[in-house]
């Protein structure tokens, strides 16, 4: 009787290893465009909290962090 459930054990661990494979592995979305990581992001102007046209070539030389969000949801 031991035997039988240790062995029915076994082979449901592999069963999940299995779909944990193929979900993970197999079936995992590809990239559709490369990482541009290190590449020069291009050039756009965007209104300040004021209102003011901002170009992102006049902040050329100081540190930049660019936070993009949805807006309301």
């Amino acid at each position: 009787m031991l035997r039988k459930l240790l062995i029915a054990l076994v082979l449901l661990l592999v069963a999940f290893a299995a779909v944990a494979y193929w979900a993970l592995y197999v079936n995992y979305p590809k990239p559709q465009i490369a990482s541009n990581a290190g590449k020069p992001v291009p050039d756009f102007t965007l209104p300040d909290q004021d209102g003011k046209p901002l170009t992102l070539s006049a902040l050329r030389g100081q540190p930049v962090v660019l936070i993009f969000y949805r807006g309301y949801w």
